[in-house]
């Protein structure tokens, strides 16, 4: 019975393979470089003065034998490094163009994937109450067209921002359904919703109302009551805020779609007055509107070119469309509270472990030849390093607007280091880089 197999090596002499029989008599036999060795196990060649016993590892590290020495283990280590950190970068857009864009054929802005408009100075409701829990009444009039009906996400159409996440009020898409949101603590979610089902079907513009009062919260559809929430109330102070258009604050969730007019009050209307402006809008009448009372902004979107719409109510303000794209509130390291919160993505989570693990296997490989005898050290430097490297590309995400800035891609990233360590690991090197 064979109780060892290892082969040893001098300068200038062929090879041999040596043979511990049962007996425990060393059997010594020639090897010609053309038969190959046991698969299963990897008897490295050390041409030294001492003898290497073969070590057994998985047959897909078995590639390794003929490659792995100190020095291309060095350069490889620092080309996978530096590759991860450019693929964590790329494109390198930190100033990519905003795809906001008048229509040709009417009077509307279309919004497409990174592209937003925003109002640089907050609305104020003079009818919101008088005090900031206290009821508020408002009514929202949007005339839309939604591009297409996306299930992975929440697209944000509206957005009320007073400079804390989550927003004060946010009116989105959710596939062909009408959501309106707003923060709620007790919540495990962390915000309210209410909404209307299939009434955003691709390509068909609709014109939407949604009131507001200490009754509840109403959707309106064509001019049309669709459906009643007496228990979503919401406070006055949830109104308070900055307008944001096609995005929401933070810059990740791109509405696709044309708006192709909208008007804000500050008291709700009753169901005649919402059939009335119903018809102004879709009748070209909506100039009207001008003398209605409680009229916080109206914006038509009818101004040929230039970055500004305006709102000709009395209150004059204006939606600002940038040149480029970029995030009204910037996010440090999103929680993955946030990551998790419609379900995680699998192919991206899969990618942000497995991108990261070269570095782990090629660097501790380096560090295993370089400084032998030190693995817990050289363990915790690799880490340290995927980490680091990781940490930076998330920080510099923050000023990228077309990316996310995720503490759980750093959890993931350093996960793929560990497990680029554990594979090497499997591996017996010593300071020259030669398997044991």
């Amino acid at each position: 019975m064979v109780k060892g197999i290892f082969e040893v090596g001098f300068p200038t002499v062929t090879p041999v393979c040596a043979v511990v029989n049962q007996s425990g008599i060393l059997v010594v036999h020639l090897v010609p470089h053309d038969i190959p060795l046991p698969p299963s196990r990897i008897c490295v060649r050390h041409w030294t003065r001492r003898r290497d016993i073969g070590v057994g590892i998985p047959r897909f590290l078995y590639f390794l034998k003929d490659i792995l020495n100190r020095k291309m283990t060095g350069w490889v280590a620092a080309l996978v490094v530096v590759g991860c950190f450019l693929a964590g970068l790329w494109p390198f857009s930190f100033h990519p163009p905003n795809r906001v864009t008048r229509l040709a054929d009417r009077a509307g802005l279309q919004f497409r994937t990174d592209g937003v408009a925003y109002d640089p100075e907050p609305l104020t409701f003079a009818g919101s109450g008088r005090s900031p829990d206290e009821p508020a009444t408002f009514a929202l009039e949007l005339w839309l067209e939604a591009e297409a009906e996306p299930g992975n996400d929440v697209f944000h159409i509206l957005t009320i921002h007073d400079g804390q996440l989550p927003s004060n009020l946010v009116l989105c898409q959710w596939k062909s359904e009408l959501l309106l949101r707003s923060p709620a603590r007790e919540n495990r979610r962390g915000f309210r919703e209410v909404g209307v089902e299939a009434v955003l079907q691709k390509r068909q513009a609709r014109f939407f109302t949604v009131n507001g009062d200490a009754s509840g919260t109403a959707f309106y559809v064509d001019g049309k009551l669709t459906r009643h929430f007496p228990g979503f109330v919401l406070p006055s102070r949830r109104l308070n805020g900055q307008m944001v258009l096609g995005t929401s604050p933070a810059g990740k969730q791109s509405w696709n779609g044309k708006l192709l007019g909208m008007a804000v009050f500050d008291r709700s209307l009753n169901a005649a007055e919402v059939a009335l402006h119903h018809e102004a809008w879709t009748n070209n009448r909506t100039k009207r509107l001008i003398t209605e009372q409680g009229l916080t902004a109206l914006y038509l979107f009818d101004e040929p070119n230039g970055p500004w719409a305006k709102d000709i109510s009395r209150n004059r303000h204006r939606v600002f469309i940038p040149p480029f794209y970029h995030a009204i509130q910037r996010i440090i390291l999103d929680t993955p509270s946030e990551y998790f919160r419609l379900g995680f993505n699998s192919v991206d989570l899969s990618i942000n472990i497995l991108g990261f693990a070269p570095v782990g296997f090629f660097l501790l490989a380096y560090l295993r030849m370089a400084r032998p005898g030190r693995w817990l050290q050289n363990v915790i430097l690799v880490m340290l390093v995927g980490t680091s490297v990781s940490l930076g590309i998330e920080l510099i995400q923050v000023w990228m607007p077309t990316r996310h800035s995720s503490a759980m891609d750093l959890v993931c990233n350093a996960t793929g280091t560990l497990l680029g360590e554990l594979m090497i690991l499997m591996v017996r090197l010593d300071s020259g880089g030669e398997r044991r």
